[in-house]
């Protein structure tokens, strides 16, 4: 069972969010956009330490600042949807012991659980107060105690939470106590018989050991001497043991030692590397998942892990390597990350981008679905048939799903179910959903990035700004461009992306759109450029969005014909005598060598500019691109 839609209002620095979720949702943004906070939530909500005295989970610091004193509206409310993807998918014993807290969808059968949870400030008391409850199919509390209640403990044994923080201590959770270790200890079970043969061999052991040296057995009859002193000799006998004779207690001090290559010493795990601690802290979940935890817990629990910086200490290639890792494990997880290695092989769809806005962090991800919230009629009934799968009617949200671009026809046919006096927010409605569904990136374009871009995707993410060029040479010399107008690409988080070589520039710009990532476009003047612009149009942009964002080069001009013409000429003169002294200071001769050798003549010129142009060589196609994402004026 897990979560599919999380939704936060009022908690720390986040005033309103609502994200849907994957099995394994990977969330990344810069520090302070809010990523933490979103794990805490999820943790909280499935806390077991509530009702407990004093124990609430909540403090005054999670109330965003003001909040307490605003009244109701800054009180914190955290909601977790749990849904069945397809219908039947749980099982039907969880089904009936859950049944008084599950909604069922009576268009699709499908079960979901709503939990709420809200949190107050009581200044007077100056405490907090959390209250919890289960909702119906009107988003209003389940009526009865039981539902409330009885139902909260059983709901927890199916979704067991769990979490570790971006400092994993190896000496804590491999300790005795640990919640991991500890429990996995405690879970180990001998036959009676066995542990008692054990632990005669044990004894009989330690009787060797205090035999191997005299003076042991020396220091042993000196401490019996505090029978003199305890009264009624108290202290009866007393024994030295080298090692525990008693089962339980071998057990307990059991470690992990590990060998790093064949001739490497077996080292307790505290020795090794902070990385390789924390990658074992991780492998220590799956282990007590899978011996430990599925014995105090029903057959259908699954567990939810959030987890902070996986990729802590690793090695790059690691990193990238850690994510198959991950998404093995089992249960739900909800992990943050802050390395471009990591997020490499994470899958579009599990990737969430957290960014702080004027009025707290937004996420943006790939849409799964887009919604109107409008009512329901027999002409509406029609034309859902006459679409197809692709759109449908939810009738427990009361609104039309669509699941792919809605065409014109498509609209047309919707619109037109809405024909009374009453029709404008039910038209502005369905608008809005048909506008929102043009970003929609389909699977195969989808799986086309995921192939072609790998290289470059992970420090994509993580940038502030996108350039898309169409190859290297562009790349290289955007670059030093960058330089020159005082804005280099790493210090104003911008990636330049060459999509001729990751990809296609339509496919970008429509991931930029649903990302919310700034963008702009540089392209050559010939059919070419006119056939990546189409690209664009192809993915739903409009003619004032193309012009806005993309700065296409005079007719028949590419790169390097503009270099020649411009101010930058004696860049690629230089540039070009570098790799040949003799060449001729022509435009044809230029142009030839500049075609021939395209990637390495690019280097040399991008070194050129930074060493030689001024800021007003810079030609003004390059410096648009720079001025429509705000990084420069």
């Amino acid at each position: 069972m897990h979560i599919s839609r999380l939704a936060i209002d009022n908690f720390r620095c986040i005033r309103a969010l609502d994200i849907e979720l994957s099995p394994t949702s990977v969330i990344i943004g810069e520090n302070n956009a809010g990523k933490t906070a979103v794990l805490d939530a999820v943790k909280i909500a499935l806390s077991r330490k509530w009702g407990r005295s004093g124990q609430t989970g909540f403090n005054e610091y999670d109330f965003p600042f003001g909040a307490a004193q605003e009244g109701t509206d800054g009180d914190i409310r955290i909601r977790l949807w749990f849904s069945e993807s397809q219908r039947n998918e749980w099982h039907q014993p969880m089904v009936d012991d859950l049944i008084e807290i599950i909604r069922t969808d009576p268009h699709s059968g499908t079960h979901s659980i709503c939990m709420q949870v809200t949190c107050s400030f009581e200044s007077v008391t100056n405490s907090v107060e959390p209250v919890w409850h289960f909702l119906n199919d009107a988003d209003q509390p389940f009526a009865g105690a039981g539902a409330r209640n009885q139902n909260l403990s059983r709901f927890f044994d199916y979704v067991p939470c769990f979490s570790m923080a971006a400092m994993r201590d190896a000496g804590v959770e491999f300790g005795g106590r640990s919640r991991f270790w500890g429990t996995l200890l405690k879970s180990i079970e001998v036959d009676k018989d066995k542990a008692a043969s054990l632990e005669e061999r044990f004894s009989q052991l330690n009787g060797e050991l205090l035999a191997a040296d005299p003076k042991l057995e020396a220091i042993k009859d000196a401490l019996k001497a505090i029978s003199t002193v305890i009264a009624n000799g108290a202290a009866g006998d007393v024994d030295i043991r080298a090692i525990p004779v008693n089962l339980w207690e071998i057990i307990s001090r059991s470690e992990v030692v590990i060998q790093g290559q064949t001739q490497d010493p077996w080292l307790p795990i505290g020795k090794h590397g902070h990385g390789v601690q924390s990658l074992a802290i991780i492998f220590l979940f799956r282990a007590f998942v899978e011996n430990a935890l599925g014995g105090a817990l029903p057959e259908e629990a699954e567990p939810i892990l959030t987890l902070e910086e996986p990729e802590a200490h690793l090695h790059p290639q690691a990193c990238r390597s850690l994510w198959l890792a991950i998404n093995a494990l089992p249960g739900q997880k909800f992990v943050t990350t802050h390395s471009p290695f990591f997020v490499q092989n994470v899958p579009f769809k599990d990737i969430i981008v957290l960014r702080r806005g004027t009025s707290g962090p937004v996420a943006a991800s790939l849409p799964r679905n887009f919604k109107a919230v409008v009512p329901y009629n027999a002409l509406l009934e029609a034309a859902i048939a006459k679409i197809g799968p692709s759109i449908s009617w939810n009738p427990t949200s009361g609104c039309i799903v669509c699941t792919q671009t809605i065409s014109d026809a498509q609209f047309r046919d919707l619109l037109m179910c809405y024909t009374g006096a009453d029709r404008g927010p039910h038209h502005a409605e369905i608008k809005a959903m048909r506008d929102r569904s043009r970003s929609f990136i389909g699977n195969e374009e989808i799986s086309k990035l995921e192939s072609w871009a790998k290289r470059i995707r992970g420090e994509i993410f993580f940038a502030n700004k996108w350039l898309l060029c169409e190859g290297q040479a562009e790349y290289a010399i955007l670059s030093a461009v960058a330089d020159k107008l005082g804005c280099p690409l790493d210090a104003h988080g911008i990636s330049v992306i060459d999509y001729q070589n990751n990809g296609s520039p339509g496919a970008f710009a429509a991931l930029a759109r649903v990302l919310d990532y700034p963008w702009a476009m540089i392209c050559d003047g010939d059919n070419g450029g006119n056939d990546h612009i189409a690209q664009l149009r192809s993915h739903h942009f409009s003619d004032a969005e193309i012009a806005d964002r993309v700065t296409q080069l005079p007719k028949d001009f590419d790169l390097e014909r503009l270099i020649v013409t411009c101010a930058l000429r004696p860049c690629l003169l230089a540039a070009a005598r570098e790799l040949d002294p003799q060449v001729v200071d022509s435009d044809e001769a230029l142009l030839a060598l500049a075609y021939a050798r395209k990637e390495e003549i690019a280097v040399r010129i991008s070194a050129q500019i930074r060493l030689t142009a001024s800021v007003g060589d810079i030609p003004a196609e390059f410096r648009a691109i720079f001025v429509r994402i705000g990084a420069c004026e």
